[in-house]
Order: structure tokens, then sequence, then C-alpha cells
């Protein structure tokens, strides 16, 4: 097996990401619908707006996750084309 070094792992972080993205969003759209059904000002309306909110916290952070995983790639990609220019 080849050692694929930092793009191997860049994979699997992209593959988490998506895997992320995914269920925030369906989680989100869940949670909406399941809220629309609750009395209003409700205990359970109250806890279904924390986690909506809650959820648009942690999706407020995947733009700047997506753009560390990219310069990442870039910086190993430049490390990587020295590292073989010198051999």
């Amino acid at each position: 097996m080849t050692d694929q070094g930092g793009l191997g792992t860049l994979k699997v972080g992209i593959i988490a990401l998506v895997f992320i993205v995914i269920l925030g969003g369906a989680g989100a759209i869940a949670l909406d619908a399941f809220q629309d059904d609750l009395t209003a000002n409700s205990y359970a309306a109250n806890i279904t707006e924390n986690g909506l909110s809650g959820v648009d916290n942690a999706t407020s952070y995947i733009p700047t996750i997506g753009t560390l995983l990219g310069v990442g790639a870039l910086v190993g990609v430049v490390i990587g084309a020295f590292y073989f220019m010198r051999k």
C-alpha cells in the first residue's frame, strides 16, 4: 500500500465535512418541521428553538473549516513539491 500522507488525510477530512453539512442540514429541516406543530412558547418549542440556534451556530463555522482544509492542502502540496524537487 502506498503512503498518501497528507492528501489521504485531506480526503477523509473533506468527506467528514460533507457528512457534517448533510446531517446538520437534515437535522435543521427536521427540527424546523417539528417545531411548526408545537404550541408557541411551550417548553418543547423553546427546546427546539435552542436546538435550531445551536445547529445554526455550528454550521456557521463550516466555511472556515473548509477554508482551513483548502489552505492545508495547498501548503501540503507546496511542501511536497519542494521535498520532491530536493531528491
